[in-house]
């Protein structure tokens, strides 16, 4: 089975989720391979996508991408289709991560009854039919980025719309923080930073404080936040050390010169990173104003957090096995219009048909589909 990922917009999600699916499938032994087929070649992080898919869930494939500036000829689609069915007969579920720029020519060929699409849709109050209606054998729907007080909205207002489309919600992701985060490593680039204390692991930072001497304790306020990067003057040892005892994610020493050595082997011993920038405190504090924007999905613990929340809402076992089950009982042997006819979502349907043309069992699939 191949399943498409679509989304409503560029940076609604749609690689972060992709990978959480891939490691639930391959946690429930469901042998599968994410792929990103077209990529973008004007971007320099999509060039990378499947590089970073193949890392980050240790994926082995000779499979190669082809930029959207190659896909231009029937020859070239088609070729490219019949690398993804081949991938099809290896694997149980081929996860296939749709870029926002390819066109409607383009993705009409990833239609079949062996297809379903999955549309990540980042929280808007809008029902984005646009996107709905442009997407073939569309099963499912996931609400991404959801603010904190929007979860009754879905329920009242989105989920009734979606139900009169035979569409569902497939899971309600909130907006989070670790999915947003940024590591050490990004940072030190971002700022042009040098590392004085490097480790093996690159964690996760969520938060931003200012390390300055303050009314509560050391430990009240660097515990504050979670997975804080600490903003702190080299010649402040004091505040390295309180921020070091807290195991903060990391510490940014600004004034370009080096904190004193026990900071240095405090940081060492509890293996928290140490970046020095050149550019005051004030001024490294606005320049991180930016940086969110850098953020990218390939990172272990966000995956495994993502695919928690996917699992506490839907058993992706029991799933792809009503699928895999429906495709075989209800869609087998049916033709492109017959299929069309099957899965038809908007409103009545009128099938005009001949004799011996499959009428019947047109509709008594349509009755078990509904």
């Amino acid at each position: 089975m191949i399943i498409y990922f679509y989304s409503n917009k560029k940076k609604a999600g749609k690689s972060l989720i992709l990978s959480a699916f891939s490691l639930l499938l391959s946690n429930n032994k469901i042998k599968n391979i994410a792929i990103k087929p077209i990529f973008n070649n004007s971007s320099k992080d999509d060039i990378n996508t499947q590089a970073h898919l193949n890392k980050i869930l240790n994926q082995k494939t000779s499979f190669e991408p082809r930029a959207i500036t190659d896909i231009k000829s029937k020859k070239a689609i088609s070729s490219l289709m019949s690398e993804i069915n081949n991938l099809d007969k290896k694997y149980k579920i081929v996860l296939v991560e749709v870029d926002q720029e390819i066109k409607s020519n383009i993705t009409k060929e990833f239609y079949n009854n062996n297809t379903k699409s999955i549309l990540i849709n980042e929280f808007s109050t809008r029902l984005n039919n646009k996107s709905i209606n442009e997407i073939k054998n569309l099963q499912w729907i996931i609400y991404n980025k959801i603010p904190k007080y929007r979860s009754t909205y879905i329920k009242s207002k989105i989920e009734p719309k979606l139900n009169k489309q035979n569409l569902n919600i497939l899971a309600e992701i909130p907006e989070i923080r670790t999915l947003n985060a940024i590591t050490v490593d990004q940072i030190k680039n971002y700022l042009k930073a040098e590392y004085i204390v490097q480790t093996e692991e690159d964690p996760l930072v969520e938060n931003f404080l200012i390390g300055t001497p303050a009314m509560d304790s050391g430990k009240e306020y660097y515990k504050s936040q979670t997975n804080p990067a600490v903003i702190v003057r080299a010649d402040r040892p004091d505040i390295q050390m309180a921020a070091v005892y807290q195991d903060v994610s990391c510490l940014i020493v600004t004034g370009d010169s080096i904190p004193a050595d026990y900071s240095i082997y405090e940081a060492q011993e509890r293996e928290i990173p140490i970046i020095s920038v050149k550019s005051n405190t004030i001024e490294t504090a606005k320049n991180i104003n930016k940086i969110l924007d850098i953020s990218n999905p390939y990172h272990n613990q966000k995956i495994e957090k993502l695919s928690k929340l996917i699992s506490d809402q839907i058993d992706i076992k029991q799933l792809i096995s009503t699928w895999l089950s429906m495709d075989n009982t209800l869609t087998q042997n049916l033709n492109e219009n017959q299929l069309d006819a099957v899965m038809h979502k908007d409103g009545p349907a009128l099938i005009i048909a001949g004799p011996g043309s499959g009428k019947t069992r047109v509709i008594t699939s349509r009755i078990a589909w509904l």
